[in-house]
């Protein structure tokens, strides 16, 4: 007989956290790190997909490196700075050694939990932000807006959807991403030779000395082992790729040893994705799905190829993003 689906209040590290799970699945959201998926564990072998922190100290040195980091918007601006429609921005320079701003607005800022419920074998989680009440946020980005997440596992499924809402009198630029780490091997390290990954990527944009993006898309001789699967412990990876529309839009992490293959798919509206391993035998690899390319608001190209999107008054954009596990 199949588990009931539970959700319930936990700790993460002490944290506060919430916990769902079914009979294949248990995910751990923490709302004070920015509604991040810090675990989602794989019940019939007890194998936990994300890269989750051992001690508070681990996660305070390396917080992008654990569980679904919520980017908005996704990784560098220039500078911290942009002009929007004769308006200008200026967000914190938290990467002092480019002087740029990473990763947004709302990743380490504390989400409040919303509506949780279980129906049949699926069980929900939804959280709230809003930057009404944040001068922080406000400061830099001084727009009323809201991030509706609703993450939910229905039998070997997460899904996590993501409704965007302008709540101003003013249009605004925006994008989303998601700094995706999963545990690569799933299993034993030492099995890493024989685990591939398949990514839908395509041209890679060449960025220059403070990782920005040049504007130039480059041939990469990678793109086709990628797209067609290759083993990650091959060379190192830290860069952004354009999304091949004919392809679909998912990457697939497959773990012969472990008996486990992955596959994390976006929505049409993520056009990009990084695709990040550390030193390739670090034990982890982020597949990062971004709706628009790295500094996006400051480069001046045609928007259907960086993905800069605007949202109007009283609109809300909705994305989605899946994980399913299948056994091998």
């Amino acid at each position: 007989m199949e588990a009931c689906p539970a959700v319930e209040s936990c700790t993460f590290l002490d944290m506060p956290a919430v916990r769902a799970e079914n009979d294949r699945l248990s995910m751990t959201v923490v709302p004070g790190w920015g509604s991040r998926v810090i675990s989602l564990r794989w019940k019939p072998s007890d194998t936990e997909l994300l890269r989750t922190p051992p001690s508070m100290t681990e996660y305070e040195r390396t917080p992008f490196l654990y569980g679904m980091p919520v980017l908005f918007p996704p990784n560098r601006i220039e500078n911290g700075s942009f002009t929007f429609k004769g308006r200008p921005y200026q967000f914190r320079i938290n990467e002092p050694q480019h002087h740029n701003h990473a990763h947004g607005l709302v990743h380490d800022e504390a989400w409040e939990v919303g509506r949780c419920w279980t129906k049949g074998n699926r069980a929900v989680i939804e959280t709230v932000f809003s930057s009404r009440g944040r001068p922080a946020v406000m400061s830099q980005f001084p727009h009323e807006f809201s991030i509706l997440l609703r993450m939910s596992i229905d039998g070997a499924s997460f899904r996590q959807t993501a409704e965007i809402r302008n709540k101003s009198k003013h249009s605004f630029p925006w994008g989303l991403g998601y700094h995706t780490t999963f545990r690569f091997p799933f299993g034993d390290a030492e099995a890493q030779e024989r685990c591939t990954l398949r990514a839908p990527v395509g041209k890679r944009w060449v960025l220059n000395d403070r990782v920005l993006p040049t504007g130039e898309l480059a041939h990469d001789f990678r793109s086709r082992g990628l797209r067609d699967g290759i083993s990650v412990n091959q060379f190192p990876l830290d860069d952004l790729f354009l999304a091949m529309p004919e392809d679909r839009n998912e990457a697939v992490l497959t773990d012969p040893a472990a008996g486990l293959q992955v596959t994390y798919r976006a929505d049409d509206a993520f056009k990009h994705w990084v695709l990040h391993n550390g030193d390739e035998a670090s034990g982890y690899l982020c597949p990062e799905p971004y709706t628009c390319a790295t500094n996006a608001f400051n480069l001046g190209m045609d928007p259907e190829i960086t993905g800069m999107q605007v949202l109007g008054p009283g609109r809300t954009a909705l994305l989605f993003c899946t994980i399913h596990v299948e056994e091998l």
